[in-house]
């Protein structure tokens, strides 16, 4: 067993931009696709995906120093600092339950496939690692010589992954209209937890008179505001303000500094909104060959039967109006974290992954912005609600992987892992059994 968790951790610790690739290539071969054709699919998608952690990186370095100065120069008192979801994905991919987890998802997925209860053929198990956290948790908290803690770890991945499922086999078709995903679904934990309010919210707003009117998108405020409305311009404008607003309350700031500093973190905001869509695309280049080819062969071993590609919610941050959400949504967040009299988290890693929070609204409310902020304040609540109260375990985990808890910090915790509510309720229903 140890040298199958060997190998595990040795693939693992390439990265998503090294793993997926030697997916695509692995199943484009197994799909009949010549060597050169998969091999080429394969890492046009991992340069896309490289790509688009590289923006990502870019807007985290931005962003972050200008979260921290808010936070400092307001007086914030915020104990559990947001280390971002990289660090627990780290720790979900090197416990003991990666193996035993790992293969049964998979074969969850078949076996739901072959019954006709899903129709998604879920390859990006990078995201397993939502489910493998859980069970992390669980053990942990349990003990890993405990039968039943066991049980429940590789219990919940199965049931919690089945329903992570079907929701992306019920969202398909809105991807599909709203991105252009055809004949791809999204079976991402973190997604498919937040549609399960996301939809719910925009079914209600929907039945209010006067609201169910209003209708904002992206392209219509463009057209109205025309050069301001372009994602460059927008990006500009959305930094610069979140610049000006951290250097203006810095006692003693000189206004020339304060100046760089708003140009700075404009452009690099304006650069993010502007490449994110273009390593989106390269994703897709990568994507199309191998999902075609897959659709063929599913298609002729199982006529009649409509089968889905299951990917990272990553393929639909390109739309300019995820991107303008996620922007939209690091003020709403940061004041909330103040507000919110039960919340400790202060929010700084996970501020860039905030376009993964603004999918699930994109897709629930099919593009429209105004409900897009309501339900991203609803998300924003939740979150940060579940990060608060998971801090604890979260901190604990991150001992058990020797990581550093930053210095001044009294817990860590991130904020993805406050989007997964539906992961807490059997790591919380295991400990209460088991204990």
């Amino acid at each position: 067993m140890q040298i199958i968790q060997n190998i595990f951790t040795y693939i693992i610790d390439m990265g998503a931009s090294v793993m997926m690739p030697i997916i695509f290539t692995l199943l484009g071969l197994i799909m009949g696709a010549k060597f050169g054709e998969a091999l080429r699919a394969g890492m046009t998608f991992g340069v896309g995906f490289l790509g688009l952690n590289t923006i990502i990186g870019l807007m985290s370095a931005t962003i972050s120093p200008v979260a921290t100065a808010l936070v400092e120069n307001l007086n914030f008192k915020l104990t559990a600092i947001d280390i971002g979801w990289a660090t627990g994905s780290a720790i979900a991919w090197s416990t003991e339950a990666v193996p035993f987890v790992f293969i049964a998802v998979i074969i969850t997925n078949i076996l739901m496939i072959l019954l006709g209860w899903t129709k998604t053929m879920d390859v990006d198990i990078w995201n397993y690692w939502h489910v493998l956290f859980s069970a992390s948790a669980i053990l942990l908290a349990c003990g890993v010589n405990n039968v039943l803690a066991w049980v429940f770890a590789i219990g919940q991945a199965m049931v919690l992954m089945g329903i992570t499922f079907i929701m992306a086999d019920y969202s398909q078709a809105d991807y599909a209209e709203v991105f252009g995903l055809e004949g791809i679904s999204i079976p991402h934990c973190q997604t498919v937890s937040i549609l399960l309010y996301t939809y719910p919210i925009d079914w209600l707003l929907n039945k209010i008179p006067g609201v169910k009117d209003i209708h904002w998108t992206s392209e219509g405020i463009a057209e109205k505001l025309g050069l301001l409305g372009e994602p460059i311009m927008m990006g500009f404008i959305i930094g610069g303000f979140l610049a000006a607003l951290a250097q203006f309350t810095t006692h003693g700031v000189s206004i020339a500094a304060a100046i760089q500093q708003i140009f700075i973190v404009g452009m690099n905001v304006a650069a993010v909104l502007v490449l994110i869509p273009r390593m989106v695309s390269l994703l897709m280049e990568g994507l199309m060959p191998i999902s075609e080819m897959t659709q063929a062969f599913l298609e002729k071993r199982f006529p009649g039967r409509e089968l889905y590609i299951g990917l990272d919610s990553a393929v639909a941050t390109g739309h300019t109006f995820v991107i303008s959400l996620g922007l939209i949504a690091i003020p709403i967040v940061l004041i909330l974290a103040v507000v919110l009299p039960w919340n400790v988290v202060l929010p700084l890693g996970d501020l860039a992954t905030l376009p993964f929070f603004a999918v699930p609204c994109v897709v629930a409310s099919k593009g429209n912005l105004f409900r897009g902020i309501i339900e991203m304040i609803v998300i924003c609540v939740v979150v940060l609600t579940i990060a608060s109260l998971g801090s604890d375990i979260f901190t604990e985990l991150v001992k058990t992987a020797n990581i550093t808890v930053p210095e001044g910090s009294a817990q860590i915790t991130c904020m993805v892992i406050g989007t997964q509510w539906i992961t807490w309720i059997p790591f919380l229903l295991a400990k209460w059994i088991c204990l």
